[in-house]
Order: C-alpha cells, then sequence, then structure tokens
C-alpha cells in the first residue's frame, strides 16, 4: 500500500505545529486559529507598507479557496480581529484591515511567533532553510499545476 511519504509528513508538520501554537501562545482571547496568526501578518506586513488588502489577496496568498477565505473572514470580523472597510473607488469592494484589538496583540503574536519559528528551524543550516523553502515552494507549484 502507497504511505505518501511526503504528504504524511507535511501533514505531520502542520499537526505539530497547530499543537506548538497552542502549548507556545495558550487560549487567545480573540480565539485565533494558526491559520487566522497568519493571515493577521499578512495583514500587518501589508498594511504597514500601505498597502490595501482584499479577500481575492488572502485567497491567492495562502492558496485557500473563495468560500472557505468568506466563512473565516466573517469568523475573524465577529471575533473582533478584522474590519471590512469600503474603499471609495470601488463600490463593491471592502478592503480587510486589522482592528485596534489586533493590533495589540500583533505586538506580542510577532514576538512569540519568531521564537516558535527559531524553535522549528533550530539545528538546521541558513542553506537547509532556503533549500527546504524552495522545494516547499516547488512542492506548491506541482500542486497549483494539477488544479
Amino acid at each position: 500500500m502507497y504511505s505518501d511519504p511526503v504528504g504524511r509528513r507535511i501533514k505531520i508538520i502542520n499537526n505539530l505545529m497547530k499543537r506548538s501554537m497552542d502549548k507556545f501562545f495558550g487560549q487567545r482571547p480573540d480565539r485565533a486559529t494558526l491559520m487566522h496568526t497568519w493571515i493577521l501578518g499578512f495583514l500587518q506586513n501589508r498594511q504597514d507598507a500601505g498597502k490595501d488588502t482584499f479577500q481575492k489577496d488572502i485567497e491567492a496568498e495562502f492558496s485557500i479557496n473563495r468560500s472557505t477565505t468568506s466563512e473565516m473572514l466573517k469568523l475573524m470580523c465577529k471575533n473582533g480581529m478584522i474590519s471590512r472597510v469600503p474603499v471609495d473607488y470601488d463600490a463593491r469592494l471592502k478592503k480587510i484591515v486589522l482592528t485596534e484589538q489586533s493590533l495589540k496583540f500583533n505586538r506580542e503574536l510577532s514576538r512569540k511567533m519568531n521564537e516558535l519559528d527559531k524553535i522549528l528551524i533550530k539545528g538546521l543550516s541558513e542553506s537547509e532553510v532556503e533549500t527546504f523553502l524552495k522545494l516547499c515552494d516547488k512542492l506548491i507549484d506541482n500542486l497549483n499545476e494539477s488544479l
């Protein structure tokens, strides 16, 4: 029977990341999941760069489909992590911005995520990390091509 060695390891790493984050951060008041945390970081980086962010940007960045993204953003709005704000140049568009609550949490979150990243890559050389990232990008490209 085929055991899918690459996909299985990716799933194991994903599970361990979720468990590590839960242990490392504890229960966040806004009930952010690991994916929410990554989205909040993405939003913070884009806001810091002066870029507006829309749902399609999140879909593209994280390779998640439209309905999943929409539901996740609704939950994040409900939990006070983000707001959807109309833009003056297109009545159909609403940019996604961080709330004051999330801006406060992001400072601490960023510090803790950097610590978690150090734990994740402990014992790896810079070259190994670069190789890993290149391999992951190739796997992502391969899967995107097959869709």
